[in-house]
């Protein structure tokens, strides 16, 4: 779900954007990584039992289908799509300011608090049979290292936790009802990624800010720390088809394919478990390289279906189009790539 962010840390600063997606109260048990689209293991019926630090998340939801916020503003003067590698970026999605730097006042999607196993976009993108070389999404980490985003925040500065993240492409194919759908998986890398922990709560950030810290960008009181993770995916080698849906998918407490459960050393520690609270962007109108395959859906897996635009979803588990409410909130993605031929 999407959540409102924060408001000015001060009253000069020049940008304004909207807030963090967020919000959910269920959760799943999990089960294994498909290896195909259509081998989506069935999951038992969800619980209110997750993680404080996401269930907090809770009281930041609001807008149409749980979860839609306001259009940014100010985000055409400071934050506008970079191409400092457009000769080889198949799709991008990553909004930037003229330095190449990324805001951490931002939306994003929840997996722990939101019931997510998968989540991602569809892309028309701007070659045909292009070999992808490297694939970056960019993370919303709300962690402490000591404390909660809502509470008092204690991080040591470079503080990380370790998580292992899996991408997928897949080619796109349609459902029974002639709605886009993923087919086969050409690519899947898993790689394990150092999290940082956000920053620890601003003294600057008061009254509604409490517990925030300032963002280095965009100089607002924020709740979670955007970073990118990136995939080199040279190997194996594959010519893509220019239709692909990107995903990525991680495990928490209590979502994901393969949860860690509520037993672990972390889940009881003096700031719970990092990716509890670390989120996926859902930012921006999707690529400016290449196009969104729906400028107003997303591909997601919500264990709990309530969370879909409808609130049921297409009626069946795994991986699909969740639309029209995601016009403004597509995940953050960069594809680059070699060879092919634009259509």
């Amino acid at each position: 779900m999407f959540t409102r962010l924060s408001r000015r840390a001060f009253p000069y600063a020049a940008l304004s954007v909207a807030a963090l997606l967020t919000a959910c109260s269920q959760t799943n048990t999990g089960s294994a990584l498909p290896a195909t689209a259509t081998q989506q293991a069935s999951h038992p019926a969800v619980t209110t039992h997750i993680a404080p630090q996401a269930k907090a998340m809770l009281a930041l939801r609001h807008g149409r289908n749980h979860a839609v916020i306001g259009t940014p503003v100010g985000i055409a003067k400071l934050f506008q799509p970079v191409r400092p590698d457009a000769a080889e970026a198949l799709y991008d999605s990553i909004i930037a300011n003229k330095n190449g730097k990324t805001s951490s006042d931002i939306a994003s999607e929840g997996f722990e608090c939101c019931s997510v196993d998968e989540f991602g976009d569809g892309m028309n993108l701007a070659e045909d049979n292009a070999r992808p070389t490297q694939v970056s999404v960019i993370l919303d980490s709300w962690g402490c290292e000591s404390g909660f985003w809502n509470t008092e925040c204690s991080t040591t500065p470079g503080a990380t936790f370790s998580e292992p993240v899996t991408l997928k492409i897949y080619s796109l194919t349609t459902d029974q009802s002639g709605n886009p759908a993923p087919g086969d998986v050409l690519v899947q890398d898993t790689q394990t990624f150092n999290i940082p922990f956000r920053p620890s709560s601003d003294p600057r950030c008061q009254g509604p800010n409490a517990g925030k810290f300032v963002g280095k960008v965009d100089k607002e009181c924020d709740n979670g720390f955007a970073n990118k993770i990136v995939f080199n995916v040279s190997i194996p080698k594959t010519d893509l088809p220019q239709q692909v849906i990107a995903t990525v998918a991680y495990n928490t407490s209590d979502s994901g394919y393969q949860p860690y459960g509520q037993g672990t050393q972390c889940f009881t520690g003096p700031g719970g478990c990092g990716y509890d609270a670390l989120n996926v962007s859902a930012w921006g109108d999707g690529g400016f390289d290449g196009t969104p395959l729906d400028p107003n859906g997303v591909f997601v897996y919500y264990t709990n279906p309530s969370f879909y635009c409808n609130g049921t979803g297409n009626g069946t588990q795994g991986l699909q189009l969740d639309t029209p409410c995601w016009s403004g909130y597509h995940p953050e993605i960069r594809i680059n790539g070699k060879g092919g031929s634009a259509s």
